[in-house]
């Protein structure tokens, strides 16, 4: 898992190197063009010469007679230069870089800014992590399917768990389409097989698109990762998850719980909330007591205060689908 500025730093690399590759490839075109056309070199020293002769009767204060007709001369020079290429089965645009950004011409920067290219090339980079880390990929909350829901009556939620499921799913996709920098905390439990972690991955693939950085990772990986580091200088996995925009921890409770490992989640969970970034967790631990017990009250206090708890409720949709 990577930083922000780490993954801002790979899209700028790979952006220089598509510029790279484009001049590259331009010049072996040209080279091929000059030699299939013997005229078309003379033509290009032509048209530089031609401007060159612009600027100089330009910088003398030429009068608009002498200007138009040294514009008019390199004009001819290009129209015989794209009839030569055409008549040799060359595109007129063949023998310049073709890049991958017209905006910055893949130099990363327009108009003293950032491009969107690098940006966009940034999020793809963590939507292809967040992809990595999860068996399910990026979901949508489209592909969630009330069906498997049970249409009973569950005393809990005061309606049936369909319609409850309902209207989680909606809060969720609103919380997803209106995230900000001010978006609470959710804590998100329910037993195993509800559909968890497929709506925290379709939060997560909306909040990316909407240009926040996203960070999900399982409860497991971020620890264990974290144990096994822990004597290590240089890993910026921690950096990282205090870092992004968003964090999705899922799936509390799978993680080897050492006191180390307690250390690190209360770092983590007091730091996001102290510089005020959005957290989502979700666990299969619905009982609060064992909650407590396996994560200490001072931290079951800190998520209970600070997180907006979401319940799922249903029967293990996996084993419908698979019935």
């Amino acid at each position: 898992m990577h930083s922000r500025e780490e993954l801002f730093r790979e899209a700028q690399r790979q952006v220089a190197a598509r510029r790279q590759q484009a001049v590259t490839l331009a010049q072996q075109v040209s080279e091929q063009a000059y030699q299939a056309i013997p005229e078309l070199r003379d033509c290009e020293d032509e048209i530089t010469r031609l401007g060159f002769e612009r600027a100089q009767l330009a910088a003398k204060g030429a009068n608009a007679e002498a200007l138009a007709q040294a514009k008019q001369r390199q004009q001819q020079a290009r129209t015989r230069r794209e009839e030569l290429l055409k008549a040799n089965g060359y595109a007129s645009a063949a023998l310049g870089p073709r890049y991958a950004c017209p905006k910055c011409r893949d130099t990363g920067v327009h108009d003293g800014k950032v491009c969107s290219c690098v940006l966009r090339l940034s999020r793809e980079l963590r939507r292809q992590e967040i992809n990595a880390a999860s068996a399910l990929n990026i979901s949508s909350f489209d592909a969630m399917d009330l069906s498997l829901y049970p249409d009973r009556y569950d005393p809990e939620c005061g309606m049936s768990m369909r319609e409850y499921m309902k209207q989680v799913i909606g809060a969720l996709r609103e919380y997803a389409e209106s995230f900000d920098m001010k978006s609470s905390n959710l804590l998100i439990t329910g037993n195993a097989g509800l559909g968890k972690t497929h709506a925290a991955l379709a939060i997560a693939g909306i909040v990316l698109e909407r240009g926040y950085d996203v960070i999900y990772i399982s409860s497991q990986e971020l620890f264990g990762h974290l144990e096994k580091t822990r004597f290590e200088d240089g890993d910026t996995m921690m950096e990282a998850v205090l870092g992004a925009d968003l964090l999705i921890l899922d799936d509390l409770g799978t993680e080897y719980a050492t006191s180390y490992m307690l250390s690190c989640f209360y770092t983590l969970v007091n730091t996001r909330l102290s510089a005020g970034q959005p957290t989502i967790y979700t666990s299969n631990i619905v009982d609060g007591t064992l909650f407590e017990k396996r994560y200490t009250e001072k931290i079951a206090s800190r998520l209970g205060g600070s997180c907006e708890p979401i319940l799922f409720v249903g029967e293990d949709i996996r084993h419908l689908k698979n019935s």
